[in-house]
């Protein structure tokens, strides 16, 4: 659907560029504050912001294409199937940041660090309301997305036997307390971490429909 989309589509890849570079330059940043790379990629965010870096720059190079057909009209967008789900994760990985790190001290606290984990927030939201076409997403793209969180959840278990001496955080080997494996309530922690993934893929599948009218609570624009 075309509804509630920006008609612009000269505009749309400005945003889209200003918002690859506020993903790029604080993920920058972020990174040298870690011991290594390898360190940095075993955290949500960061391997989340890298799929949304590709995922804007793709969007700048379809929008750019899309430009032949003249300023005026809906810009080009991503596979809605797996962008949806993507910004879904990254806005749930900067609410986590905030609400599971830095309580107990375990993320590094810094500019660089709340600069880009507010844009992980902000920055998908900004794209998918203003830009991304509506209500093209089925619900069973919730289950199949999944995957992501399901082979994260391992990598994580893995990560701390083959680099038992790669902190993440200080002495933290995880990147979330909760999902740290010793824990007693692992099994519980696990199911809470996978119904928020889920959930949050969910409500946003819902919001994408309800924003496109298919329930007939928001009138579309006439064209």
């Amino acid at each position: 659907m075309e509804a509630m989309v920006l008609r612009n589509r000269l505009v749309a890849v400005l945003i889209r560029i200003l918002l690859a570079v506020f993903y790029i330059y604080p993920l920058n940043g972020y990174l040298s504050e870690f011991p290594s790379y390898g360190v940095a990629l075993s955290t949500f965010s960061v391997l989340l912001g890298i799929v949304l870096i590709v995922v804007t720059v793709l969007e700048i190079i379809f929008n750019l294409i899309d430009l032949r057909h003249g300023v005026h009209g809906v810009p080009a967008g991503p596979y809605m199937p797996i962008a949806l789900p993507v910004y879904a994760f990254s806005v749930l990985s900067g609410i986590l940041y905030f609400a599971a790190q830095i309580p107990v001290g375990s993320a590094p606290f810094s500019t660089f660090g709340v600069f880009f984990h507010v844009m992980m927030i902000v920055g998908p939201l900004i794209d998918w309301i203003a830009l991304d076409e509506k209500g093209t997403v089925r619900f069973a793209a919730g289950f199949t997305s999944q995957l992501y969180p399901i082979l994260y959840f391992i990598f994580g278990y893995f990560r701390t036997l083959i680099w038992d001496e790669s902190p993440i955080y200080g002495t933290h080997m995880y990147a979330y307390a909760f999902l740290d494996f010793t824990n007693p309530n692992i099994v519980w922690n696990a199911i809470l971490f996978f119904a928020m993934t889920l959930g949050i893929v969910s409500l946003t599948i819902f919001s994408n429909n309800l924003f496109a009218g298919k329930y007939g609570l928001i009138r579309q624009r006439a064209d």
